[in-house]
């Protein structure tokens, strides 16, 4: 469970799961938290209630939703896999398999790690000076700590919704007010 922008997250069975499988998302009809997982979750001491998808939205795709919550591009995503599939590899290898610019992988390549989704290490060269070698992490590793980002992201996304001031809302709502509405919306 994790408290987070004023809602509750609770999670049920979302670790082990494969990536094939379905994920609901449920909502308190007391208190509001919101629960992600693949059984029945409870709160309040009650089952929670299924959020069914609206058909107005759609669900993103993986490029969208890699892009939206990591700031992952396809190329990210592309040396990701060269790296999960080579084991360790240098940005020098990587360019000559992919024939990306060295200084485009290093910059995925670094971003890559701060999310942890590969491994950096420095190694010494016996003829002098070093190279930055990247590693694979386990793709278990790599779904808990995509999912933990995708977890905070939703929380600080739901967060954000929940500041929009009552008075802005309204402001929208009533354009005879004299005033623009998007420059309420956008007035701190």
């Amino acid at each position: 469970m994790e408290i987070l922008g004023g809602y509750t997250f609770l999670y049920r069975n979302t670790i082990g799961l494969d990536m094939n499988d379905d994920v609901t998302t449920f909502e308190c009809s007391h208190c509001g938290n919101i629960g992600i997982g693949d059984g029945e979750i409870k709160c309040c001491e009650e089952t929670m209630e299924e959020i069914r998808r609206d058909p107005v939205s759609t669900a993103p795709t993986l490029s969208e939703l890699l892009k939206s919550v990591f700031d992952m591009s396809e190329t990210e995503l592309e040396l990701c896999l060269c790296v999960m599939e080579g084991g360790s590899v240098t940005v020098t290898a990587l360019a000559e398999q992919t024939e990306y610019d060295r200084s485009l992988i290093n910059r995925h390549l670094n971003h890559l790690a701060s999310i942890g989704v590969v491994k950096k290490q420095r190694r010494l060269l016996d003829s002098g000076g070093e190279v930055y070698v990247y590693t694979p992490v386990s793709p278990e590793t790599v779904r808990a700590q995509l999912r933990r980002e995708f977890h905070q992201w939703t929380a600080t996304a739901t967060a954000q919704l929940n500041a929009l001031q009552r008075e802005k809302v309204e402001s929208i709502a009533d354009p005879d007010d004299g005033e623009p509405a998007w420059e309420v919306f956008y007035s701190e």
